[in-house]
């Protein structure tokens, strides 16, 4: 066949990066060949200025101390990238494009000195095209990126409201770059997506889109669209497509008209893309030429994988009662997972390898899918095809977060227009992505601001209830588009129906409310309980979180020695909350107030995952009412205390050790009843039914007895039951339970894919567990580390920690009973060498050692 006549190559190399401090500055010489680039600083592409500075030694690394702070000036300035290359040997006269797949924000590029494009939009390519521009050899590129914070100051931002900062309404870039209240604000600027060279003749693929239309017992029936751009109006031109997965190949081809080929076609004993807890990710190789018909002259090739599935959302259940229940494949499925945001504050130099650790831990947590957050990026092509990989759906945002937007700006919605085209046809292809949300909160906060507000417009309607649904309704007719995270009801946050964001719990606001009605809150140690989560009905539960310490390593890492202690300036810097006493109230409620930083790190942490189990407990039972817990958050972009549940530096808090155990498919849990006494469950997110004998018993601190019985059970696939109720006498007279403050009740699989629980009859602080003494012993495992573990009486919150980077533990954060024996294995991810000195033990009732 011959050969192709387009070319493709990154201009990703020999960048180099200045700034200055006016425009006047920047010297003609620039755009020439053979510039002296004197104290100009090699910059990597992809990536930004804070992080090409850091790489130089140029800024203190602003994650330590609070080196953020000296680092302000950066975003005053102006940034210019500058890099040289010789124009594409294409064998022929061709027409050559320059593609920068994402510019961070206000930039204008430049070819030879000549203005070739402009842009303002951080998630919007730009592409020029260069033919007639061009030299044989020393061709000069210069991007210039304008300071965003001097453009916001010329805004008029009065009419809006926003949650966090002003200056981001008129720009469209990442909106935590300006901070949050887990991140610090770097405003960052630079080129930080690939760059491209590509050499064209005739025509070239623009887009492809692979998408199912139906499933049947035996086959499937896919199409393909692929849109093509003409640059010979007279060339006639063919589309040819082949399928392959396993041994199967599946080859067809259709002509391209108007700019598009539209290929149907079936596929017998079709290999499904399921998530990894229902079956095998099954991916494809799509492939599509691109020919001249008559001659068989290849032009340009695509390539892509793809996943053959179908993906719905039931917005009511057979009777009519309203849901929110994502359906796969005819299945419907329980959502479990988490809500993520930019996987660092230096989102273009994030490596690949972050992104792949980061899925593979929510997976190995049970997580099915993790939501993408609006006020973050849409993230790098590596994030989706993980993803697709690994088998992890993904609640798509677009990039709108609490703030209202210049919808009556004509330049700012065409830019919007460009967005949501852009991106939607980057991202529909993967089999992963599950549904399109306008927005993060706009129309939930709107709601409560309309009570103070004269002006009751809410400016963004236009975009998340005219633009994006009439351009999805021809982009992706495959997936839902939902307005906003929360949605429906009168209240756009309400827990009729729709999906619901909970920040009663941590935050106080109390619900439910009316449409405009005023916010509410009560921050009172009952007010942010977690325990209201049990008072939530909601259908989907898309955003829940409570705060937690991150651990001690990641705070050595990057706190002044000095400063390592409870209370200190450097220690609450790290926490970003905008109330951080809610942090105090919990503990004192839950587990009582810390004295020293390791109890601080203890009491938070276990206030985090204890609250979270009871929050997914009570959602998980409910299904099919409930059919989703996505909690916030997954990840950190920087070394902070947050809502997170792996750290920065990766490693897992006690929370995500939690969230393996209550995310597991077969969860056994408590629930409180309105009498004072407990009840029981099996929830089954299995699609086969569950059958086992369950041990329920009492013992107090001492691991003696005093009640168990035996229960044989049945769930139905997809089910969630009641196996047995307690009344509170008989919790008294037939356990024993006088003193609810040493006794606990256990719940026990005879399998090994099911873990045990625990309920407790008080508080953790008031609990009269006494101290117990760890029998430990380690030994050599092919893996890594066995430690076996074993207490004289009731173990809390046993936790095992190693510093080393990606150790990970098969369990952690555990209760141990009496005479319990466990074994926990210790390996670590990227195969560094553990040893048993690098692993410390402990307990959160251990007995001191007196020295």
């Amino acid at each position: 066949m011959p050969v192709s006549m387009t070319r493709k190559s990154k201009l990703n190399a020999n960048w180099m990066l200045q700034g200055f401090d006016r425009l006047e500055e920047i010297p003609a010489a620039v755009h020439r060949t053979g510039y002296d680039k004197g104290d100009w600083l090699e910059a990597a592409v992809p990536g930004d200025v804070h992080s090409t500075l850091l790489a130089h030694g140029r800024i203190e690394d602003p994650f330590v101390s609070t080196n953020d702070q000296k680092c302000r000036w950066i975003e005053r300035k102006i940034w210019v990238y500058r890099t040289e290359f010789d124009r594409p040997d294409s064998g022929g006269d061709c027409d050559v494009f320059l593609t920068f797949e994402g510019l961070d924000t206000l930039a204008e590029v430049l070819v030879n000195g000549e203005s070739v494009a402009v842009s303002s939009n951080m998630f919007v390519p730009v592409s020029v095209k260069l033919t007639g521009k061009l030299k044989e050899q020393g061709n000069v590129v210069v991007v210039r990126f304008d300071p965003v914070v001097e453009y916001a100051r010329t805004k008029d931002v009065s009419r809006f409201w926003s949650k966090v900062n002003y200056e981001r309404i008129w720009l469209r870039k990442c909106a935590c770059n300006f901070s949050w209240d887990w991140s610090p604000r770097m405003v960052t600027a630079g080129v930080w997506r690939d760059v491209w060279l590509q050499t064209v003749r005739k025509a070239r693929i623009d887009h492809t889109f692979f998408r199912t239309l139906s499933i049947g017992p035996d086959e499937a029936e896919v199409q393909v669209d692929v849109d093509v751009s003409r640059y010979d109006s007279e060339l006639p031109l063919l589309a040819e497509v082949a399928l392959e997965g396993g041994d199967q190949c599946f080859r067809h081809e259709a002509e391209v008209k108007d700019g598009k080929a539209i290929v149907r076609f079936k596929v017998e004993q079709p290999r499904l893309w399921w998530t990894f807890d229902l079956g095998t990710p099954a991916l494809y190789n799509l492939t599509v030429r691109l020919m001249e018909r008559g001659t068989g002259m290849l032009l340009d090739t695509a390539s892509d994988q793809v996943g053959i599935r179908s993906i719905e959302v039931n917005l009511r259940s057979e009777a009519g009662s309203p849901r929110f229940t994502f359906v796969l494949n005819g299945r419907p499925i329980y959502a479990k997972g988490a809500n993520w945001i930019p996987a660092h504050n230096f989102i273009g130099a994030i490596p690949d390898e972050r992104y792949a650790d980061l899925i593979t831990l929510s997976r190995e947590a049970n997580m099915n899918m993790l939501r993408v957050w609006g006020g973050g990026v849409y993230e790098k092509d590596i994030f989706y095809r993980e993803c697709s990989r690994q088998g992890l759906l993904v609640w798509q945002d677009f990039m709108f977060s609490c703030s209202e937007v210049p919808d009556f700006d004509a330049d700012f919605m065409e830019s919007v227009r460009e967005e949501v085209i852009a991106n939607v046809k980057a991202l529909r292809s993967h089999p992963c992505i599950a549904i399109w949300a306008g927005n993060n909160e706009n129309q939930a906060i709107h709601s409560e601001k309309m009570h103070y507000r004269s002006d009751y417009r809410f400016y963004g309607e236009k975009i998340f209830h005219d633009l994006m649904p009439g351009l999805l309704e021809d982009l992706d007719p495959t997936r839902l588009y939902w307005p906003s995270s929360p949605w429906g009801g009168n209240d756009p946050n309400t827990f009729a129906e729709g999906d619901t964001h909970n920040w009663a719990v941590w935050a106080g606001d109390v619900y439910p409310r009316r449409y405009g009605e005023a916010s509410r809150q009560d921050v009172t140690a009952y007010g942010i309980s977690y325990r209201r989560y049990a008072e939530d009905t909601s259908k989907f539960s898309s955003e829940f979180g409570i705060h937690g310490s991150t651990v001690k390593e990641t705070l050595r890492r990057y706190i002044p020695e000095s400063e390592l202690y409870y209370g200190s300036f450097e220690l609450d810097y790290r926490n970003k909350d905008y109330e951080p006493e809610k942090a105090d109230i919990t503990m004192a409620a839950y587990s009582g107030l810390p004295n020293d930083l390791e109890q601080y790190i203890d009491f938070s942490m276990l206030c985090q995952a204890e609250g979270l189990k009871f929050g997914v407990e009570h959602f998980r039972r409910r299904k099919p009412e409930n059919s989703g817990s996505l909690i916030w958050q997954l990840n950190d972009c920087w070394p902070g205390i947050s809502w997170s549940l792996i750290d920065f530096c990766l490693f897992p808090k006690a929370s995500y050790y939690y969230a393996r155990r209550f995310f597991n498919p077969i969860l056994l849990s408590f629930k409180d009843e309105e009498d004072g006494g407990v009840s029981v469950w099996v929830t089954n997110d299995r699609y086969d039914s569950f059958e086992d004998t369950i041990t329920i018993g009492v013992q107090n601190c001492f691991g003696n007895p005093t009640y168990e019985q035996s229960f044989g059970v049945r769930v139905q696939s997809n089910g969630s039951q009641c196996m047995v109720r307690y009344s509170a006498a008989e919790i008294e007279w037939r356990f024993g339970v006088i003193d609810r403050r040493s006794h606990f009740l256990f719940a026990r699989s005879t399998r090994d894919d099911v873990y045990d629980n625990h309920y407790f009859f008080a508080e953790q602080k008031q609990l009269r567990f006494s101290p117990c003494r760890l029998q430990i012993s380690r030994k050599e495992h092919p893996d890594g580390i066995e430690i076996e573990l074993q207490a004289d009486t009731f173990a809390r919150f046993v936790r095992l920690e190693c510093p080393i980077d990606h150790t990970m533990f098969s369990d952690n954060y555990f209760n141990l009973i009496p005479g319990e024996r466990k074994s926990v294995i210790a390996t670590n991810r990227k195969g560094k060498t553990l040893t048993a000195a690098d692993i410390t033990i402990g307990a959160l009732n251990a007995a001191k050692v007196r020295s």
